[in-house]
Formats: C-alpha cells, structure tokens, sequence
C-alpha cells in the first residue's frame, strides 16, 4: 500500500522546475537592477549640484578696491568690484581675519553684482576702529568666494 502511493504521485518536469527557478532568478535581478538605478541617480545628482556650486565659485571674482570709514557715525565703507564671469552677491564681511562679522548692514548686502560692476557695502563697524592701527577685512559672496584686504585706519 505505501507503493502504491508514492507510484500514483507526479513530481514537477526538469524543464518546468528550470523555468520557476528562472523566472524567480529574473524577478530579484529586475528588483536589484530598478533599486540600484534610483540609488545611484540620488548619488549622482548630489554629485551634479556639489560640482556645479565648485564651478560657478570657480567663475567668481571679487576684489576690495576701496575701505573708508566714516568716524561720526562708525560706518564702514566697503567697496567690491566684481570682476568674474558671472554675477555675485555679498554675503557677510569680515573683521580682523574672520574673528569678528558685521552684522548690522545699511546697503550692498545680498545685492546681485553684475560682472564688471561696483557695490558699495556699508555697516556699522563691529570692531572700535583706531586710526593708525591695521585691520584685515574679508568678503565673502554668497557662493563661498573670499577677498581680503589689508587696511590701516
């Protein structure tokens, strides 16, 4: 009676085994391939926005040509030329290397500078300026772009 029962059963063909196996084998490498493309698109667009930020830094150019500071009402003066390729922006200046920023803005900052243009960024000085003593001044554009300056009061 036992076999009898095991003569009765069919098992499953060689050919249609083979096909399961490669129908399951396709479906996880499908998976795997459409995980890995939105992976490594997030990667690559990362990647795109660091470079392009490098470049467009690249491409800027800022020179301090004038610092003058008016002693009745502790203003600073700070007059950049933009002389790159593409318009920039003031974002913060500097006192003293990068010790100490000027905060307190009256004009030019944030105010898009065409190529070959002036702007004239005026604040309230941080710092008690001494007529006589040296003072580093540094810009800095919104894209990261440095200049500094050497200035005696």
């Amino acid at each position: 009676m036992t076999n009898s029962f095991f003569r009765n059963k069919r098992g499953v063909s060689e050919i249609i085994s083979s096909l399961i196996i490669m129908l399951i084998v396709t479906a996880a490498g499908a998976g795997l391939y459409a995980y890995s493309l939105n992976a490594f698109s997030s990667s690559g667009s990362s990647f795109l926005l660091q470079t392009s930020g490098k470049e467009e830094r690249a491409q800027e150019r800022l020179l301090i040509t004038t610092v003058w500071w008016n002693d009745t009402t502790d203003y600073l003066n700070v007059t950049v030329l933009n002389y790159g390729k593409i318009e920039l922006a003031i974002d913060a200046v500097y006192i003293d290397g990068g010790q100490v920023s000027a905060s307190a803005f009256t004009d030019g900052k944030g105010e898009t500078v065409a190529t070959e243009s002036l702007v004239s960024v005026k604040f309230t000085s941080p710092v008690s300026i001494v007529d006589g003593q040296n003072y580093e001044i540094v810009a800095v554009s919104e894209r990261g772009s440095r200049y500094v300056v050497y200035w005696e009061a």
